[in-house]
């Protein structure tokens, strides 16, 4: 839940640098270029600080999945979720996270064998409803086709790489797996960069010291997003499986990005938004909700009287 808030404003962050009359002047490209290139210093020493002192075998299987996660975190979400926030709107980019949780829980059934309980596909039907309803509200006119689509597969590499943290958590310790896969993904970013001749993007948060830079750069990307948001993703994964915390990471991501939108950018709500807001939250309740497992030896527990007083 800690992470969704900070998943939730990433797109509110972006608009407010993306503005004509911010300091930093960011575009898409400048903005993962540069966030990049300043989260990957966090994600190398969080690799070496964590690095177990009996490393498991690198196996040929983890190489490709460590390969594989970096390439999903960083041009894909970064870059995708950078692009597709300056393409639509802010309440499009925070809605369009309904898509996560039915995507990320079938592809988890599929390659991970996750179940699916019959109350968390409850959550996810009403939190569909809910981000559809909100999306047709007419809310978010300055939303794009081509940045809706950015979005799109932005969240489902986000899928992909919860899927491939879930594997690789089972072998290395949580922490480890972060720094590991974002190590990668941020150096991916600084080599698109350069490849473009963009790299000098990343000069830019260090000429501006501004408030609105510091606040939603520095602090909101670079710290809270990048390296606080997967440090929580990844050890929520070794206790919960992926249809329980996709569930809980985009519609707390929508609830709190909506409540950014509308408190930060201005954004104001219909009453079809209300109603379909009172569905997000009934979907997160859900999700919250703690379900009972009754173990097989609870099940076939029998009393039997051994002697008096006393029974077994």
């Amino acid at each position: 839940m800690v992470s969704a808030v900070f998943f939730g404003v990433n797109a509110v962050a972006s608009k407010i640098l993306y503005a004509p009359e911010a300091a930093a002047g960011f575009d898409a490209v400048s903005l993962f270029v540069a966030r990049g290139v300043w989260s990957l210093p966090l994600f190398l020493l969080l690799a070496v600080i964590t690095k177990p002192r009996r490393l498991p075998p690198l196996t040929i299987k983890n190489t490709a999945l460590f390969l594989f996660c970096g390439i999903a975190y960083g041009p894909g979400t970064n870059a995708l979720s950078a692009l597709g926030a300056h393409a639509t709107s802010a309440s499009h980019a925070v809605l369009l996270l309904s898509l996560f949780p039915p995507l990320a829980a079938g592809l988890a059934t599929i390659f991970l064998r996750e179940q699916l309980s019959a109350l968390k596909m409850v959550a996810i039907v009403i939190g569909v409803i809910g981000a559809a309803a909100l999306t047709l509200s007419g809310s978010s006119g300055a939303a794009t086709t081509s940045g809706d689509l950015l979005i799109a597969a932005f969240i489902f590499t986000w899928a992909i790489l919860t899927l491939g943290i879930r594997q690789l958590d089972k072998t290395y310790p949580a922490l480890f797996v972060v720094g590991v896969f974002g190590t990668i993904g941020c150096a991916a970013l600084g080599a698109i960069g350069a490849a473009v001749g963009r790299l000098d993007s990343v000069f830019i948060p260090a000429y501006h010291f501004d408030l609105q830079t510091v606040l939603w750069f520095d602090l909101e990307l670079v710290l809270l997003l990048s390296l606080g948001g997967q440090l929580l993703q990844s050890m929520a994964l070794r206790t919960l499986n992926v249809a329980a915390v996709v569930a809980l990471t985009s519609y707390g991501s929508i609830f709190f990005g909506l409540a950014a939108s509308l408190l930060i950018l201005a954004e104001r709500l219909t009453v079809q938004d209300v109603i379909a807001a009172a569905f997000l939250v009934t979907a997160l309740g859900l999700s919250l909700w703690p379900e009972r497992r009754i173990s097989q030896s609870d099940a076939k527990t029998v009393t039997v009287a051994d002697e008096p007083g006393r029974l077994v």
